[in-house]
């Protein structure tokens, strides 16, 4: 068995849950295996990586965030996570909407990008200055001297002021938020899929827990989570796996079944499309790791 303290976080959820006497959600993590299956946040997202890896997707691209580089995403933004069984160590910032909305001008108009590969010497000087912010907080949460809070809100706030003057601006036309109904449904549907995804899930059935047909439900998940029902059904399905690979020494077939699959072709083969490699292979690869 892995030792304990060699567990995987579980699943990043789609909701943030914000700790006492925080305005954000800010956490250094240790991660020794995951993958987030399509999910949103209603709040600005910063990944930094300070060992290991992680890959993130986003709609239009997929990249491989290594030590000493950050990965910033937007609110609402369909995105996947997936830290490899070699494990990483990262922040984990999540800044509320909500939170946003007290300093700025309707956020949900503002998008936030970052060129990380700029030749601009100015570009390259805030982004170190990011790194540095990051840093800075992450020493101030770990230690947490005298009045500790009063300096990470002040580099917090440099931070935000930063993004906002000179990495931000309009929403691109192609980007609309969610509408509070689009949300709800899409709250009501995953939840159902997690709470049954071990068990076959029929499209009807999907579509009837949010009162959709199947053909226009079919339409609205793929608009909105940008993959089809059945994609993120597997998609969820390999998450728990993948998570039990690494944390317990049950038989591969034991895990498939028990996570919602009934085809063990279908389950291995959707394995390796997403992870690259077998079962096996990744949980060899994690305890080596963690040995």
């Amino acid at each position: 068995m892995p030792r304990k303290d060699h567990l995987p976080r579980q699943t990043r959820q789609e909701h943030i849950t914000l700790q006492p006497n925080r305005s954000i959600e800010f956490r250094v993590t240790d991660d020794f295996g995951s993958f987030s299956p399509p999910h949103w946040h209603d709040a600005l997202e910063i990944i930094y990586i300070l060992e290991g890896s992680s890959i993130v997707t986003l709609s239009d691209r997929t990249k491989t965030v290594l030590p000493g580089q950050f990965l910033l995403i937007n609110s609402g933004r369909i995105h996947t996570a997936r830290c490899p069984s070699t494990g990483n160590r990262s922040i984990l910032m999540q800044i509320p909407d909500a939170f946003l909305a007290n300093y700025l001008p309707d956020p949900s108009q503002l998008w936030f990008s970052i060129d990380y590969d700029s030749t601009n010497p100015e570009v390259q000087k805030n982004i170190s200055q990011f790194r540095r912010l990051l840093l800075s907080m992450m020493q101030l949460h770990e230690e947490m001297p005298d009045g500790y809070l009063l300096t990470f809100q002040r580099e917090l706030f440099t931070f935000l002021d930063l993004l906002y003057t000179k990495f931000s601006e309009k929403s691109p036309l192609a980007h609309h938020p969610m509408s509070s109904r689009t949300q709800t449904r899409l709250d009501t549907i995953l939840t159902y899929t997690q709470e049954n995804y071990q068990r076959p899930i029929t499209l009807k059935e999907a579509a009837d827990v949010v009162s959709l047909q199947p053909e226009y439900f079919c339409r609205f998940f793929r608009q909105n989570m940008e993959t089809t029902y059945l994609e993120y059904l597997n998609s969820y399905r390999l998450s728990r796996i993948y998570r039990d690979l690494i944390a317990t020494d049950l038989q591969v077939g034991t895990l498939a079944e028990k996570h919602g699959f009934t085809n063990d072709k279908l389950f291995h083969r959707l394995f390796r499309e997403r992870f690259h490699t077998t079962p096996l292979q990744l949980r060899k690869a994690a305890r080596e790791k963690g040995s």
